[in-house]
């Protein structure tokens, strides 16, 4: 990783990098998380997923030497994070099981429009018209995905898929931001995957199975790409602000369709290309209009 972010890049080139590296690894986790569908549940693959990723995790505290990251001075914060971080990583996990990974990646980026759903509400932020109608065309994009009115639709799938946006998108949120001002990026992730074991736990013992033979190596591809991409996503943040790296998400549709094709022989039809382009556009709109939005606020303040 020092190879590839020598000292002669800037600091938001290598925010960038890092975050491409860790949309990649996502990709492969959410891949990796599809190939055990036909072995292990939702809540199942939460639980693995959780035992590899914090092993990982801790190895790499042990390396360092910092235990202060496992302090936390917001706890009762750290354990909301964790439950909705839990439950939206099994919904996840689910519909990627119900539909290709490419309509769900589309449909999962309506996420930043349920942020500016809720925010008004939980951050007290303020929404303006330009961008209620952006929320508003994202939307439509997602409904041309879903094609309620035609046989491809999936129930299921879309709920799951929208279930995912609403709490991965917006409650995280709400939570990192929160969270953020009091503890490090590292603190918040082991207490993730901490209490994601924890909170799974009881169903593994009543209801779980066993670690299947033929499941292993794609579940422990989904642990080390999770951990791996956990720590890399946090670090990007350290170099870049979060306007610069919302878009690079957007880089995550084209390991969808890459995988979809390459493993599962499927391509999105034209319908679910424009549909997901529609989706993409107005995020990117959302973005540009909070950046003319702070722009004006700091003119004003310097004037």
């Amino acid at each position: 990783m020092k190879i590839l972010l020598s000292h002669k890049l800037s600091m938001p080139v290598k925010g960038i990098t890092l975050m491409v590296i860790a949309v990649g690894l996502i990709a492969v986790m959410n891949m990796f998380g599809k190939l055990t569908t036909d072995y292990h549940d939702p809540i199942e693959k939460v639980f693995y997923r959780g035992l590899i990723a914090l092993a990982l995790v801790m190895v790499i505290i042990a390396v360092r030497r910092d235990w202060g990251v496992l302090k936390t001075k917001r706890p009762f914060g750290q354990l909301a994070r964790g439950l909705v971080g839990t439950g939206g990583l099994s919904l996840v996990f689910w519909a990627y099981s119900l539909m290709p990974m490419t309509e769900v990646t589309a449909l999962m980026f309506t996420g930043g429009f349920m942020t500016l759903l809720v925010s008004p509400f939980l951050l007290g932020e303020r929404v303006g018209l330009y961008r209620w109608a952006a929320v508003i065309v994202g939307f439509l994009g997602a409904i041309i995905i879903a094609q309620p009115n035609s046989a491809y639709f999936n129930a299921y799938g879309v709920f799951a898929s929208l279930s995912a946006a609403f709490v991965g998108g917006a409650m995280i949120a709400v939570f990192l931001r929160s969270l953020g001002k009091t503890d490090s990026a590292y603190t918040t992730v082991f207490y993730f995957l901490l209490i994601g074991i924890i909170s799974t736990a009881p169903y593994m013992i009543l209801y779980g199975s066993w670690l299947q033979e033929q499941a292993m190596i794609p579940m422990v591809g989904m642990g080390l790409a999770g951990g791996v991409s956990l720590l890399i996503k946090t670090q990007a943040y350290r170099y870049a602000e979060a306007s610069l790296l919302s878009p690079v998400m957007y880089t995550g549709i084209v390991w969808a369709v890459l995988f979809d094709y390459m493993i599962w022989h499927q391509l999105p039809s034209l319908t679910i290309t424009f549909g997901a382009g529609i989706i993409i556009f107005a995020n990117v709109f959302i973005l540009w209009r909070e950046q003319v939005k702070k722009s004006k606020i700091e003119r004003d303040a310097y004037e």
